[in-house]
């Protein structure tokens, strides 16, 4: 992940529908988030994408350790998969995911959020 994207989220004019959300949705079987925003677009983030996209420091720290690496880092054993076990609104403005690892120090902001729904982070 690129964390360019996160600059770019609040460079990017975003009207106020297009960041504010009429529906979030976890759907804990296909591992994806469903959002519906004000504009009518609706977004689906896959739990991977969102747990690339994670924005906190500690994941912003590791993506840049892999990237000047020549073998990605390997924190646990890849055949241990990791799950969206939840998701809760932080106030009015962002969503806070909560990972079968313990991890759940992101706060992804809606304008961040809908920046990670249009950027090409598999």
């Amino acid at each position: 992940m690129n964390d360019d994207l996160a600059s770019s989220a609040y460079r990017t004019r975003f009207s106020p529908d297009q960041v504010t959300p009429d529906a979030l949705s976890l759907k804990r079987a296909e591992q994806e988030l469903r959002v519906t925003w004000r504009d009518g677009r609706e977004s689906v983030y896959p739990a991977s994408k969102l747990r690339k996209g994670c924005p906190c420091a500690t994941c912003r720290e590791d993506r840049g350790k892999q990237s000047r690496e020549l073998l990605p880092i390997l924190k646990q054993d890849p055949s241990t998969a990791v799950t969206l076990a939840d998701v809760r609104l932080v106030g009015t403005y962002a969503v806070q995911f909560f990972w079968s690892d313990g991890h759940d120090a992101g706060i992804f902001d809606y304008r961040y959020l809908r920046a990670l729904g249009e950027s090409d982070i598999a």
